[in-house]
């Protein structure tokens, strides 16, 4: 069976949000409310923040009345947070199957937090709302690790596949990931159908938000660079490089077969490295452009510390994706933490900016 882009990012969406319930279970309400500088300030507000965004923008998708953003997380606990999440998943799937037929091309018109107006399609809020989710997942888990809670290897889109999946493991290399604690097929994967419009328009966003980081970043000395922080890789400069070192694997396993995943020095400079982000995404956009429906599910295998992992080309397409907007939300607290500019990058940003 085979599924839309959106259908398949709604269906990680709601995987992740019960993979980071689970790791909540048992903290207190101290934990929940100890501040820390992340995300929304706490787990509980930053989890409530995940609730309070897809609740609005489904309220402006059927056109319910203006209402004020609600930022107040005080007295929520995470069993209402979690059930309201899914019921408000229930009803999206339902909006998703009624707008199908037309493309979710609908210009949705509402006000923002602020009151002001504007009018934009169906298919980029919804991107939107998915890409918000992934962002902001990645700063609980930074929350849950300060609690000693997490999950093998994270909540990438590509361990979601694997549990989800539309292509066999070797039985060993399943057994293996099982033992590491992976969640292995566990329950009916859907392949993506293939859609070069939507998937170009993500990396142009991707892209567009690396940049910026990028930008930000050179203003810094070395020091704040390199500085130890402990949120995902390290520090600011060891992110970039992982992001870019990331592009430059899936594309070598699209272009070249399986690749083992090479890092890029450590003293690198980020004058260098903006150039060669620029050469790679030129590289992976030419290859997106030459993609083809069949092309998109064909199965690579990658070598992923050691275990040779089958997935299809659209799927590890997705996964780059949603692994650039995890780290830049990482990214963009190191440089909060460092005292430098940080800017706003969600997706409803960026293509705000391409409508003047």
């Amino acid at each position: 069976m085979s599924t839309s882009l959106f259908d398949d990012l709604y269906r990680y969406n709601d995987w992740a949000n019960g993979r980071i319930f689970r790791l909540c279970v048992g903290l207190t309400d101290a934990q929940l409310d100890e501040p820390r500088a992340m995300g929304l300030g706490t787990l509980r507000a930053t989890l409530h923040h995940l609730l309070a965004a897809e609740r609005i923008w489904w309220e402006r998708w059927i056109g319910d009345p203006w209402r004020a953003f609600d930022i107040d997380p005080a007295g929520v606990s995470l069993d209402t947070i979690e059930g309201e999440l899914t019921r408000i998943a229930e009803l999206r799937r339902g909006l998703i199957d009624r707008e199908r037929a037309a493309g979710w091309k609908r210009v949705v018109e509402y006000k923002d937090s602020k009151g002001k107006p504007h009018a934009n399609l169906l298919d980029d809020l919804l991107l939107h709302v998915a890409n918000h989710g992934v962002h902001h997942r990645a700063q609980a888990l930074s929350y849950l690790k300060g609690f000693g809670r997490t999950v093998p290897a994270g909540l990438d889109y590509i361990f979601y596949r694997l549990a989800r999946p539309t292509v066999a493991q070797d039985p060993a290399v399943a057994d293996a990931m099982r033992g590491y604690g992976l969640e292995i097929n566990s329950g009916p994967g859907f392949e993506v159908d293939w859609d070069p419009q939507r998937v170009s328009y993500y990396f142009a966003y991707h892209d567009w938000a690396i940049d910026r980081l990028m930008e930000n970043s050179m203003r810094l000395d070395a020091e704040p660079l390199d500085r130890s922080i402990d949120i995902g890789p390290g520090s600011i400069r060891k992110t970039l490089l992982h992001l870019h070192d990331a592009e430059r694997w899936w594309l070598r396993n699209w272009t070249s077969g399986t690749s083992s995943f090479e890092r890029s020095p450590l003293e690198t400079s980020l004058a260098d490295l903006r150039q060669a982000w620029s050469r790679t995404a030129e590289q992976r956009n030419r290859f997106i452009a030459d993609l083809t429906a069949e092309g998109s599910q064909r199965v690579v295998t990658v070598n992923a510390n050691g275990a040779l992992v089958n997935v299809r080309v659209v799927e590890s397409l997705i996964q780059l994706c949603c692994h650039g907007t995890h780290h830049r939300a990482q990214l963009l607290n190191m440089l909060r933490q460092v005292g430098a500019p940080a800017g706003d990058l969600d997706l409803i940003v960026w293509f705000r900016s391409r409508q003047g």
